[in-house]
């Protein structure tokens, strides 16, 4: 009895002892028996090919014959200095007739003059591995198409045109990160591991994401640890960016009705194309920056930054994330920028050690009154940077890797993490609070 009371009060703190527990034998046959979701318990079998299921087997014929059917026959080096990886279709004397297949049902045939070709080569790189795992994911998605991207393995139900920025922002991250972060990655992925769900139709990613994330009804992308995959959709094709174009399509009717010559009809049609446009460029940069967000928290996961046993504190989880949002991370965001200047000009900045001790995200707004998610999510954001200065880059990834895995959790339990933070970063608390509010200002003055 004592036992259970003991574990039943971790789990409702969030002790990372719980969550220990639960990697222990007794802990999994109990979060078995009890139907509790946890990263030791997902499915990460491991079979060979001999011994797969009838339907495995199928899945698994299908998709490496269809990387058959898609792979390169030849590398074009090309006098641009550019390269392309294609299938030779035809030959004349003058020219050479490719096809191209950008990975999903995206492929394009083009003329290619003999002249412009430096040189070509046969293609000779391997058909990828497919998984046991990847095979799974096929099969929960029959109707969607894998592909494989660098790190990435991609299941989508868009064509190639619409996910091809996202992936290509996927792996810019990634650069990023393995930049910045190397250090502290513990379980390092072979390529294609990591994978990504995307979706172009916002009512089956609802339909899915109120099945395996029921909290985040209003996100357009998420990380799910439990089954550890990204899962995305495009909000360049949301139902909110289809109701602003009839809007903007009604505006458009009524000042045709205004116009008098055919030079005022074809200036309202110019307008609405720059406003289309402006449109989607701001839905596909809200995309990426989604991406970048939860993609963080993928790689951090995936990659053994964060530990499975929840140790880290919700600063330094969203912290992280949102550092890594801008295409280079440290630069400044402007958004996180405008919310630090109101909570600066309304005095609502909350002390650090009030920021710095809550455990959970979604706990924000209760444990800091009168800070609304967003604002908590600005102020990780200025923490994370003032971490990440070159002055104290080296002391903060120390303190990162010495929770990643803890000797003693009741010790770090039981010690303030601000005051952990501090000595990690050569401070007493009370420095590091004055340091960060003048890193605050520092950002809001523009001199990072």
């Amino acid at each position: 009895m004592g036992a259970a009371y003991q574990l039943v009060t971790w789990s409702h703190n969030y002790d990372p002892r719980f969550y220990q527990f639960l990697g222990t034998a007794p802990g999994k046959a109990l979060s078995n028996l009890m139907e509790w979701p946890n990263l030791y318990n997902r499915d990460m079998e491991v079979k060979n090919i001999e011994d797969y299921n009838d339907d495995e087997k199928k899945w698994h014929r299908t998709l490496i014959n269809r990387f058959k059917k898609t792979r390169p026959t030849h590398t074009l080096f090309l006098k641009n200095d550019l390269q392309h990886h294609v299938q030779i279709v035809s030959r004349t004397a003058t020219d050479l007739r490719v096809r191209e297949h950008f990975g999903g049902k995206g492929q394009m045939e083009r003329l290619i003059p003999l002249s412009d070709i430096v040189s070509l080569k046969i293609y000779d790189e391997p058909l990828p591995d497919v998984t046991l795992r990847d095979i799974r994911f096929q099969m929960e998605f029959p109707d969607f198409h894998l592909t494989y991207f660098g790190h990435y393995t991609v299941l989508s139900d868009a064509p190639y045109f619409q996910v091809a920025a996202s992936v290509q922002a996927l792996e810019k991250l990634h650069a990023n990160y393995m930049d910045l972060l190397g250090p502290l990655i513990r379980f390092p992925q072979q390529d294609h591991n990591l994978q990504i769900l995307f979706f172009s139709n916002e009512s089956e990613y609802r339909n899915h994401q109120q099945n395996t994330a029921p909290e985040l009804s209003h996100s357009v992308g998420y990380y799910s640890p439990l089954e550890d995959r990204m899962v995305v959709f495009n909000q360049q094709y949301s139902d909110r960016i289809k109701r602003v174009q009839q809007n903007m399509g009604d505006d458009v009717d009524e000042l045709m009705k205004l116009a008098q010559n055919p030079q005022q009809r074809q200036q309202i049609l110019k307008m609405q194309q720059l406003a289309d446009k402006r449109l989607r460029d701001h839905a596909q940069s809200e995309t990426i920056a989604t991406l970048r967000h939860e993609g963080a928290h993928h790689l951090s996961y995936t990659y053994g930054v964060h530990s499975w046993i929840h140790i880290e504190n919700a600063w330094l989880i969203e912290g992280l994330a949102t550092y890594f949002e801008v295409s280079t991370p440290g630069s400044a965001d402007g958004s996180y920028l405008e919310t630090l200047f109101r909570l600066s000009l309304e005095e609502r900045i909350p002390s650090l050690s009030a920021l710095v001790e809550i455990r959970q995200p979604e706990n924000f707004e209760r444990e800091l009154p009168g800070i609304e998610g967003h604002e908590a999510y600005a102020l990780s954001w200025s923490l994370f940077h003032f971490c990440m200065t070159p002055e104290n880059r080296n002391n903060f990834l120390g303190y990162l890797a010495d929770i990643q895995d803890p000797n003693d959790i009741a010790e770090l339990m039981s010690t303030p993490r601000s005051t952990q933070l501090a000595q990690h970063l050569g401070m007493s608390t009370q420095e590091l609070q004055t340091a960060w509010m003048n890193h605050i200002q520092t950002l809001l003055n523009g001199d990072t």
